[in-house]
């Protein structure tokens, strides 16, 4: 006899009730691959056209996730949420949720910037940019693979090694406060780089948030390109009605 068989109550609910407590008391654990269609069938005592619907309302609740050729897993709970609307460092998301905030394999360089990064700074193509990359970390794990811009001739030749926020650092340092910003949001399948650098294998998503910030003065000050991991990150809109 299955998990869930000798009940009265139809054996969807059934299913899709224990399902949902695996999931919330840690039988399941955030990142576990699932058992496959045929296991859990035979688990629980029920046909896979009745399993099948019963995943598919856990997909739709945001407990699990399928991906293509790989197999079905819980999905981890974004542990990082922020209204897309607020201008944040990714330092200060981290240090409000609790967490220490972290940064490995960090590199700046001096480079000529291509059409696309002199376009969004409004310099001139060629013209000199610092090129900051970094991961930056919770709690020692890797969250957000960071992509920064900055003009030499906004900071001069000998800008600071830091570590955590590089907001804090332009105000700190140079006297420069970011106003706002213009984002892009782009959801991305693979990044050859990002993806490495967060751990994530070709079938995960990233999130990629394309920001360039200005200044009190309109000035384009910084071009980033942030990937998150989405199951660590959460992003929403509060739309008002006008």
């Amino acid at each position: 006899m299955g998990l869930i068989q000798g009940e009265r109550t139809p054996l969807y609910d059934l299913a899709l009730k224990k399902m949902e407590e695996f999931i919330k008391d840690g039988t399941w654990p955030p990142g576990e691959k699932l058992p496959s269609e045929a296991k859990l069938s035979k688990e629980f005592g029920i046909s896979r056209m009745t399993l099948r619907e019963a995943l598919r309302v856990l997909e739709e609740e945001n407990l699990i996730t399928k991906q293509q050729g790989v197999g079905t897993f819980v999905r981890s709970r974004a542990v990082i949420e922020s209204g897309i609307e607020e201008l944040f460092s990714v330092t200060t998301a981290i240090e409000r949720e609790g967490m220490s905030a972290g940064t490995t394999g960090l590199s700046i360089s001096i480079l000529p910037s291509d059409k696309e990064e002199s376009e969004k700074l409004c310099i001139e193509k060629n013209e000199l940019i610092y090129r900051i990359e970094r991961v930056r970390t919770a709690d020692g794990e890797s969250m957000v693979y960071c992509i920064d811009r900055i003009p030499v001739k906004i900071l001069g030749e000998d800008m600071d090694i830091f570590s955590q926020s590089l907001f804090r650092l332009l105000e700190e340092k140079y006297n420069i406060r970011i106003a706002y910003a213009v984002s892009d949001i782009i959801p991305i399948n693979y990044h050859p780089v990002a993806s490495k650098k967060l751990g994530l294998g070709k079938n995960h998503a990233i999130l990629l948030l394309n920001q360039v910030h200005y200044d009190q003065d309109d000035r384009a000050i910084l071009y980033s390109s942030n990937f998150f991991k989405p199951d660590k990150f959460r992003f929403y809109v509060l739309r008002k009605r006008v």
